[in-house]
């Protein structure tokens, strides 16, 4: 699903959450995302997925619960898509509702990305350091972008933005809270010139797990240094909304991994679905993971090789279910256990494998018997998009491909 929420936000409220990407595409690899490290990191806009499914799942959202802001975020940078600005627009004249678009800010420099995000109510950059050493060290960019580059895209867009700009700078130990950093970086603040500006720390489980929080009297000192920022580093409160999830276990593995949950949001979509125990079961079928950092646990989704290693050639029952156009979800059951998919499949993907053979619904299931009788399951991520699983590995293709062919010769023979 592209459209999730609404999830509570310590600064924009109830938000809906969009991500019109894949995951963990992104222009930086930050040291401290929550999301982890940035597995396809580019700079070139594309679009990923159809734009209308991504609008019309934004609009179950909203009219499933009530929410404050629509938020696009993403699992990696939201620029990166390239009909942001048409969703922008569009959710804006639809939904009646504010639109927020939370960025890295590395694009801000491109016209195509600044003319985008006009429309958008809130742009809420990052800017992290001062200098261009320190850049690469904390956010880890694309090796086309400077900090340079990046600095003076944001102050072009101020120039010609009307809505509000809210900066957000993370803050990690030993890295860019000295006086001398954010000394530095004070000017770069003052250069952009926000409406806000927002102190953060790293209080969910980051990347790397050497990312510490700072003591309180050094983010003390950079609220009262950078322009009477607003520093906000508690945990955010709320209740996340889980209509368009089937049950608590899909919720808390959908959830988890675009947002860390902490034990007990998780105990409280159990509690919604009237479903105790989801989160015993998940930590004992080893689907999920608890991690503590700084006096909380939080869930984590653990990848299917930990989990899921069915025999080659093993009998299964493979279910298929459309949650919109490109979007579905398929479970696989064995004798022991069953593993949960969410899998996109676009219509030019669609159409370059099965040349309108047969639905969706059963190249996916040709596609998944493949996947079991060839022992590929393990290397399959809970959520993906079917395009990039096969970019990724070339022979997975080829070899879909040749059991399309094997199963219209069979048709034909019979």
């Amino acid at each position: 699903m592209y459209a999730y929420g609404p999830v509570p936000s310590r600064r924009l409220g109830k938000s809906i959450g969009v991500s019109p990407i894949p995951a963990k595409v992104c222009s930086y690899s930050c040291v401290y995302c929550q999301l982890g490290r940035t597995s396809k990191l580019q700079t070139r806009r594309e679009r990923f997925f159809p734009k209308e499914d991504i609008l019309r799942d934004i609009e179950a959202v909203v009219k499933s619960e009530s929410a404050d802001v629509i938020t696009f975020a993403g699992d990696g940078e939201p620029t990166l898509c390239d009909d942001l600005g048409w969703l922008v627009r569009k959710s804006k004249a639809e939904f009646s509702l504010p639109v927020a678009v939370i960025t890295n800010g590395s694009l801000l420099w491109s016209e195509d990305v600044q003319s985008d995000l006009l429309a958008a109510d809130i742009i809420l950059p990052t800017l992290d350091a001062g200098t261009h050493d320190l850049f690469k060290q904390i956010n880890r960019p694309h090796g086309s972008i400077t900090f340079e580059k990046m600095t003076s895209g944001m102050i072009e867009f101020r120039k010609n933005y009307t809505g509000q700009i809210w900066l957000e700078i993370m803050l990690i130990k030993g890295l860019n809270d000295s006086d001398r950093q954010l000394a530095i970086l004070k000017d770069s603040v003052q250069n952009v010139s926000p409406d806000r500006v927002y102190v953060m720390t790293p209080i969910r489980p980051p990347a790397e797990d050497w990312v510490m929080c700072p003591d309180q009297e050094r983010t003390r000192y950079a609220e009262q240094l950078l322009s009477q920022a607003i520093a906000i580093s508690d945990h955010e409160e709320g209740n996340f909304g889980v209509a368009e999830f089937a049950n608590a276990t899909e919720a808390i593995l959908e959830i988890s991994a675009r947002h860390p949950l902490r034990r007990e949001q998780a105990l409280a979509i159990e509690q919604k679905f009237d479903e105790t125990g989801a989160i015993d079961r998940l930590l004992k079928e080893q689907k999920i993971s608890l991690y503590s950092y700084y006096q909380s646990q939080y869930i984590r989704p653990v990848k299917a090789p930990n989990f899921f290693n069915l025999p080659k050639n093993k009998t299964v029952e493979i279910k298929i279910v459309r949650v919109n156009c490109c979007s579905f979800r398929v479970t696989v059951i064995s004798d022991a256990e069953q593993l949960h998919y969410r899998v996109i499949l676009a219509d030019a993907y669609y159409n370059n494998l099965a040349r309108g053979q047969m639905s969706k619904e059963q190249l996916l299931e040709l596609c998944f018997q493949y996947f079991v009788n060839n022992g590929l399951l393990v290397r399959l991520e809970t959520k993906f998009v079917l395009r990039d699983i096969c970019r990724q590995y070339p022979e997975f293709e080829m070899g879909i491909k040749n059991t399309i062919i094997k199963e219209e010769s069979s048709y034909h023979a019979n």
